[in-house]
């Protein structure tokens, strides 16, 4: 073992029990217990690599998303605690120096400051948006949820709510430069791009909120109280509602983590009705993309020589899990569902997800669907093969048609899809918004409500099916027969709808 691979152990071990205690004082005696967050905040300013990349991590994977998503309204005050405190922390920093005078400007001086404004942030009230008031609103600012499947389950519905809303006022989605390519499709929204560092340490992730506020500023030149509204759907570039935005009563925020406690809904219908509330009048809104019109044609022309008969259905699948293995059912069920899928007649789109790691198990399971299936055929491709693969008609023949490449072209090929699967991502939603039908399989969730919040909403049915871990293998499998018998299922349906 190097020397490297000996730290990283070792600071695995000692932030794991940082964050048991933590959370031991939290649940069995109801106190926050200021040390561990406070030793972590120290590992995450180290000067090592190493470990301010560990401390991070425990801070926001083990500690922030834990308690952001249990949903439970009883855990927020601890959310708010915490990062108040790793705020306060960093921006007593050298390099947290412009964090500090950037949150001064707004007279937040120190925790109890932030956690008296997070208080207030909580109170969900009608806007007030008179006749002669609304015509004023010349720009709304909305802000990004960071992921991609946040974006579509909760931003797509703030975005056309407004639309409605507001016809004439200009829209800006500030976030990810991904957001381009499942929006761009809609010529009244304009972009401004800020990256958030998720894979960053913990200064950088806050950091991020300057780049926010600087983009924010722009947009907002000139203009006077009323002249604009920024939206916030419990971002992360906020840190959820933290870190401010704007002084003035233009600042609307979403919370998520609150709204309709007692209820199962989703969050796509959550944000709708908390919508309702804000404007004084219902309207039902499900989200909604707008893809570029290029992706839009290339999809058309793959599902056309993919669907080789009518009788032929095509299923895109994505094992994608954003780095989180715990949200993956095993790689028996990967191979097992691709493998029974192209067995039983089906023509599979398989995404090969994000970096080398999530490439390498697809990889596995292309290998294994091919051996099972010794007559089927597979074709890879990517943004430079595409074209040709198309023009000399090679998916005609293709039992396994395997993407890696752009979201925005894979979005383009879910919704020629007759059915998508995966697992607690980006895709589920995208499906659900396209009016695909779809079958999100759940492993890792922190609490059954997670399931209820992130259930993929949409005019198309949808199946959540939660995989037990607690059974071990016999999770995997019953996983694996369940989402085989609702593939089934869906797709006699789509058979018999056609």
């Amino acid at each position: 073992m190097g020397p490297d691979e000996l730290k990283q152990n070792l600071a695995a071990i000692q932030t794991g029990r940082l964050v048991s205690d933590f959370f031991d004082a939290l649940q069995n005696r109801g106190e926050y217990l200021r040390e561990p967050v406070e030793q972590l905040i120290e590992m995450a300013l180290s000067d090592d690599e190493l470990t301010a990349k560990a401390a991070s991590r425990a801070i926001f994977a083990s500690l922030v998303e834990r308690l952001a998503d249990s949903f439970d309204p009883a855990a927020v005050p601890a959310y708010n605690r915490l990062l108040a405190q790793l705020i306060e922390r960093c921006r007593r920093t050298g390099r947290g120096r412009a964090i500090d005078l950037s949150l001064e400007g707004f007279g937040l001086r120190g925790e109890d400051d932030l956690l008296a404004r997070a208080e207030r942030l909580r109170r969900v009230e009608r806007l007030s948006l008179a006749e002669g008031r609304a015509r004023l609103v010349r720009r709304v600012i909305v802000l990004s949820r960071v992921t991609i499947g946040a974006d579509v389950a909760v931003t797509s519905v703030i975005i056309e709510r407004v639309k409605r809303e507001l016809p004439s006022a200009e829209i800006s989605l500030v976030g990810g430069g991904k957001a381009v390519e499942l929006f761009g499709g809609d010529p009244s929204l304009q972009f401004r791009e800020v990256d958030y560092r998720r894979a960053g340490i913990a200064l950088e992730r806050l950091i991020s909120w300057l780049d926010v506020l600087e983009v924010v500023g722009g947009l907002t030149k000139g203009m006077k109280q009323g002249e604009f509204l920024v939206i916030d759907p419990d971002s992360r570039l906020t840190q959820l509602g933290l870190l401010p935005i704007s002084t003035s009563d233009e600042y609307l925020f979403f919370p998520s983590r609150e709204f309709g406690a007692a209820t199962n809904a989703s969050l796509a219908d959550l944000v709708s009705s908390w919508l309702d509330v804000l404007f004084g009048h219902e309207e039902k809104i499900l989200p909604g993309l707008s893809l570029l019109s290029d992706d839009l044609q290339v999809a058309d022309r793959v599902a056309n020589q993919l669907k080789r008969t009518a009788a032929r259905p095509v299923v895109t699948i994505n094992f994608g899990v954003g780095g989180n293995d715990l949200k993956r059912a095993g790689d028996h069920f990967e191979k097992s569902l691709v493998g029974g899928l192209v067995r039983g007649g089906a023509t599979v789109i398989l995404d090969k997800g994000a970096g080398e790691e999530e490439a390498a198990r697809a990889d596995a399971v292309i290998r294994e669907a091919l051996a099972e299936n010794c007559a089927a055929r597979a074709v890879e491709a990517d943004e430079e093969s595409i074209e040709s693969l198309i023009r000399s008609n090679d998916l005609s023949s293709t039992d396994l048609f395997v993407w890696r490449g752009r979201i925005g072209l894979l979005a383009a090929l879910i919704g020629r899809s007759d059915l998508y699967i995966g697992y607690d991502s980006a895709g589920q939603h995208i499906a659900a918004a396209l009016g695909v039908p779809c079958i999100d399989v759940f492993a890792g969730f922190s609490s059954p409500r997670m399931l209820d919040r992130w259930r993929p909403t949409g005019v198309a049915a949808s199946r959540v099916i939660a995989v037990e871990r607690s059974l071990g293998r016999d999770g995997e499998e019953k996983a694996l027969a369940e989402t085989m018998e609702w593939a089934r299922t869906f797709l006699r349906d789509e058979d018999n709808h056609s």
